[in-house]
């Protein structure tokens, strides 16, 4: 890939380089994750746009898998998010740079991602969140079965199961692996928009649920989001 142009895409993370240039991992609509070095940033006006939580539009240009910003251009308004909001959005950005590779397209995630920056904002976030967690694991190859049991059985909405993302579903009762969840939550996040996940106990279920299942293909890696999320209960 030699460049791309104008191209919608949220900054994931930043830091200072050099003098005046910035490093910035942006999450792009059709190229996935990309890592660019921004030049010139206070010159240019781009202090202010390469911050999370901004919709842009991009242009890059380069072959190597550090990129070179050539043009960046607020598309929309950003989000000012506070507290709980704020953890929820780093924990997003978190997940993706430990679950994606550079210039792996990942366009229901993309689509998923922005859904729930705005749901933080404005809304009850938590199942555009499950939502765009479900999108990841599927887009990343880690996609879970949760219609079926182990044995090839449909799931039961009234059933209670453990759940484990090597094995999948199994009646509660016949093993003590996994996570244990009603079958109504699994088929609450089976279903295409997530009817449901807003009800207790599907909710803090799936919450449960999704936590485990994210933090084994993180392999032991810890999130700063998540004592984000402690400090805020203590």
């Amino acid at each position: 890939m030699n460049g791309a142009q104008g191209q919608p895409a949220w900054v994931l993370h930043r830091r200072a380089f050099r003098e005046s240039s910035t490093l910035v991992e942006l999450f792009s609509q059709e190229y996935g994750r990309i890592g660019a070095v921004a030049n010139g940033v206070r010159r240019r006006g781009w202090s202010g746009q390469l911050e999370p939580f901004i919709p842009l539009q991009v242009s890059w240009r380069g072959r190597g898998d550090l990129k070179t910003l050539t043009t960046v251009d607020q598309a929309g308004r950003g989000y000012a998010l506070r507290g709980g909001a704020l953890a929820c959005g780093f924990y997003m950005a978190e997940v993706l740079l430990a679950l994606t590779r550079r210039e792996d397209p990942h366009p229901r995630t993309w689509e998923r991602y922005a859904v729930a920056v705005d749901c933080l904002a404005t809304d009850d976030a938590e199942p555009a969140l499950r939502r765009f967690e479900l999108a990841l694991l599927e887009e990343s190859g880690y996609g879970l079965e949760l219609e079926q049991d182990v044995h090839g059985e449909p799931v039961v909405a009234q059933a209670r199961y453990r759940y484990s993302p090597e094995r999948g579903a199994d009646r509660a009762g016949t093993g003590e692996c996994g996570v244990e969840v009603s079958g109504a939550t699994l088929l609450a996040l089976a279903a295409t928009e997530g009817q449901g996940l807003s009800e207790e106990p599907v909710r803090s279920e799936a919450r449960r649920l999704m936590r485990a299942v994210i933090q084994q293909h993180l392999g032991g890696r810890r999130l700063r989001s998540r004592e984000m999320f402690r400090s805020l209960r203590d």
